[in-house]
């Protein structure tokens, strides 16, 4: 998992005006429409997105292409290891439940750049982007208490499974069975 607040820092340090939530999710939007999506056009349309101050830069293309690699990877394998790019436990709930958000508005609005079309889902695929929809608008005034903790925590699995079941269903992949037989 790459650190978030590290990471955010070093963006930041290079001129890199998006969050590393941001980044992630735009990677993630770009591979689930397209599996195969070739990371200089992902990195093209970032550039066209987002405030960068030296686009030539090699720390900037590493950072690039290690964000792009990282969602590519947990998005092809099969043993549901994706993970959102968020910031640590240790952070303020709403601080955490902002980034969600962000992770989530981001994701959609990359879905549309990719080229996604909705009507071409399942009726569970298109539901997912509803819900979205509305994670995107989530109530960022929570406080620090264990019931708003594990709601929080069921939002980021069930964002964190829709986003590989959409995966699985535009790229036809198949979706793994964790049942025993």
């Amino acid at each position: 998992m790459i650190p978030y607040q590290p990471f955010a820092d070093h963006l930041q340090s290079i001129g890199v005006l998006a969050s590393p939530s941001e980044l992630h999710a735009q990677a993630s939007a770009a591979l689930c429409v397209n599996q195969d999506t070739p990371y200089e056009s992902w990195r093209e349309q970032m550039l066209q997105e987002y405030c960068v101050e030296h686009p030539e830069d090699d720390q900037f293309n590493q950072i690039m292409s290690a964000v792009f690699e990282y969602a590519k990877e947990q998005l092809q394998k099969d043993n549901f290891s994706y993970q959102l790019l968020l910031p640590q436990d240790n952070t303020a709930l709403a601080d955490r439940v902002a980034v969600l958000a962000e992770w989530v508005s981001t994701f959609l609005a990359g879905l549309g750049t990719a080229g996604m079309i909705e009507a071409s889902l399942s009726n569970a695929g298109q539901e997912f982007l509803q819900d979205m929809t509305q994670i995107a608008r989530i109530d960022q005034d929570v406080e620090e208490v264990s019931g708003e903790e594990l709601d929080f925590m069921e939002i980021i699995e069930y964002v964190r499974t829709g986003v590989m079941v959409l995966f699985a269903e535009i790229n036809a992949v198949p979706v793994p069975s964790n049942s025993i037989n």
